[in-house]
């Protein structure tokens, strides 16, 4: 793998990004950060920091300090200060990159990527700002991931119709954006074929991303306790101390048939385009009326999302909801 590619795991949450990450953080060579949030986020407002009298680091730190995820990583203040000296960047992304470098070699290792799913939704201008990135986007069954987001809704969605709006529109957004990128930038995981088939899944990215492929890759599970401790929910990772594979969740004996039927009237189109069954009936008049009345929800969520907000972090801006995955 090339020093000069800079691989991106992204899509909606709970679709398994988490475990995508780990698989690929068990590589010698290659460091993943989990969930950095910050890289789309502050690219929208790299002018702050492009300035005309050169790079100012000073406002690039406090900016990057102030995101309580970036913090989560570890580095610590004084070395990505002495990073970015030495390095003199010019411009955000050669910051960034200064960055990612310190992360990955106190690692020990060279090469990094990012596990952050929210950056589905910045694909674009990540590809834009980084010629080098290329982007895994890992999907999974929407109901699967309604049902898991309604079990922790402090994650993001709170209801059918939310998980179904949220689902449909980051698959969408990553897809359009993967359509223009092509695939020598852009690949489509899905995370029942992982667990399916896990060699093979892993092998076809190894090789998107001129990575050797490594059996060890494969036991991440035996670090997956000292991971699990680390993050804010440790119940919710529970599972990535066991190898990947088994069955997968029954989630149409979970969910309710309106519900399921709801989920269909709503995102049954993406469903159906991405390969999987559909098993709900055609909608009741009952379950058009929630959609319409989803739908309003969903707008105005996302036009709040985006209104400026005093006293969010910079990395929250246009985030509406972080998300785990």
């Amino acid at each position: 793998m090339s020093a000069e590619v800079f691989p991106h795991f992204v899509g909606c949450g709970r679709s398994g990004t988490t475990l995508f990450r780990n698989i690929f953080d068990a590589h010698s060579r290659l460091a993943v950060t989990h969930e950095a949030h910050f890289i789309g986020p502050m690219a929208k407002q790299r002018a702050r920091y492009e300035t005309t009298g050169g790079f100012d680091e000073e406002a690039f730190v406090t900016d990057l300090f102030r995101d309580s995820n970036f913090r989560r990583q570890g580095l610590d203040e004084d070395s990505v200060r002495k990073v970015l000296d030495s390095s003199r960047p010019r411009t955000y992304a050669d910051a960034v990159r200064a960055v990612f470098s310190l992360y990955a070699r106190e690692q020990g290792k060279e090469l990094y990527g990012d596990k952050t799913p929210g950056s589905v939704s910045h694909i674009e201008l990540i590809a834009t700002l980084f010629p080098e990135s290329k982007f895994v986007h890992i999907i999974r069954d929407g109901r699967a991931v309604a049902l898991s987001y309604l079990e922790r809704p402090e994650w993001g969605p709170r209801t059918m119709a939310e998980a179904a709006n949220h689902w449909k529109s980051r698959v969408s957004r990553g897809r359009e954006a993967g359509r223009d990128l092509g695939p020598d930038r852009y690949i489509e995981a899905r995370y029942e074929e992982l667990v399916e088939d896990p060699e093979s899944v892993t092998r076809k990215l190894c090789a998107f991303l001129g990575l050797e492929f490594e059996e060890p890759m494969l036991d991440f599970h035996k670090r997956g306790r000292e991971f699990i401790s680390e993050t804010k929910d440790p119940e919710a990772f529970k599972n990535l101390a066991k190898p990947v594979g088994g069955e997968l969740r029954d989630w149409a004996e979970e969910i309710s048939e309106s519900d399921l039927s709801l989920f269909d009237a709503i995102a049954g189109d993406h469903l159906r385009d991405l390969g999987y069954e559909v098993l709900a009936p055609s909608p009741s008049i009952s379950t058009r009326v929630r959609v319409a009345g989803a739908a309003i929800a969903w707008q105005g969520k996302r036009l709040m999302s985006v209104l400026p907000s005093r006293g969010k972090e910079s990395s929250d801006v246009a985030e509406p909801g972080r998300e785990a995955g």
